[in-house]
C-alpha cells in the first residue's frame, strides 16, 4: 500500500536523515497552501489544550523539529518532545532554546512508552499515525495513553469516498503525496477504543477539503 502512495520507505527510520530533518518544515509548509495547513493546525492544536492548567507537563511525541511543540510552550505548558529520530529533535532544541527548562527533549520509540516510567498530563500525537497501518496505529497510540493521566489529541486522516476522489486527484496532479494509511470512521472508533481512550470532540482542519482531523480523548482508566 506504501509503495502505491509513492512511500515505499519506513518512517521509523527515515527521519533519522539528517538532510531530511534539516529541510522538512520548509519541504512541507512553505508554500501557500502550506503556510494555511500550518495556521490552522496551529489553531486548533493550542484549542485542544486551552482548558488545561498552565502546570501541566505535555508530551510532544513525536516532537519532530518542534513546530507543535512551539504552540504549547507558548501557551504555558511544560513540554517534553520524544522521537525516535535524534536529527529531528536537535532541529526542536534550535526552535525552542528560548524556553529553557520548560522543554525537555528524549530519544525513545513511543511504541515503548508503556514501560518507560515517563508520566504526563496530556500528550499530543501529530502526523505520525497515517504512516503505519491501523493495528500498529492501535500499538503507538495505547503505548501514548498508558502514560498519559487526562488528556490525549490526536492527528488523523479521514478515509471516505469523497477523500479517496480527492486522494486520487491529488496524485494525478502530482500533489504532495497523501496519506499512506488514513482511517474510516469505523476505523477511527476502533482505534480511540482499542487504545483505551474516550473520544471528547473532534475538529476537522477545513471542512470538504483537507481530510485532516483533530481528535480530542481522555484514558478511559
Amino acid at each position: 500500500m506504501a509503495a502505491g502512495y509513492g512511500k515505499n520507505w519506513d518512517p521509523a527510520e527515515h527521519y533519522k536523515d539528517g538532510s531530511v530533518a534539516g529541510d522538512y518544515d520548509r519541504q512541507r509548509f512553505a508554500s501557500v497552501a502550506g503556510r494555511a495547513f500550518n495556521f490552522l493546525e496551529k489553531r486548533l492544536i493550542r484549542q485542544a489544550f486551552a482548558d488545561l492548567p498552565r502546570d501541566s507537563a505535555i508530551i510532544d511525541v513525536p516532537c519532530g523539529t518542534g513546530r507543535l511543540a512551539e504552540v504549547l510552550l507558548d501557551s504555558g505548558f511544560a513540554v517534553t518532545g520524544i522521537d525516535i529520530a535524534a536529527p529531528m529533535l536537535e532541529v526542536a532544541q534550535r526552535r525552542l532554546q528560548r524556553f529553557g527548562d520548560r522543554f525537555q527533549h528524549w530519544v525513545a520509540d513511543a511504541r515503548q512508552l508503556a514501560g518507560s516510567g515517563i508520566r504526563a498530563d496530556a500528550a499530543l500525537c501529530a502526523r505520525v499515525l497515517m504512516h503505519f497501518p491501523l493495528p500498529e496505529q492501535i500499538e503507538f497510540l495505547r503505548n501514548v495513553a498508558a502514560v498519559t493521566e487526562r488528556r490525549v489529541v490526536f492527528t488523523q486522516s479521514l478515509d471516505t469516498r469523497y477523500h479517496r476522489v480527492r486522494r486520487s486527484a491529488k496524485r494525478f496532479l502530482r500533489h504532495q503525496n497523501p496519506a499512506v494509511y488514513p482511517v474510516s470512521p469505523t476505523d477511527l472508533r476502533t482505534l480511540i477504543e482499542a487504545a483505551g481512550l474516550k473520544e471528547i470532540r473532534r475538529s476537522l482542519l477545513l471542512p470538504g477539503i483537507s481530510e485532516a482531523v483533530i481528535v480530542v480523548t481522555e484514558p478511559t482508566r
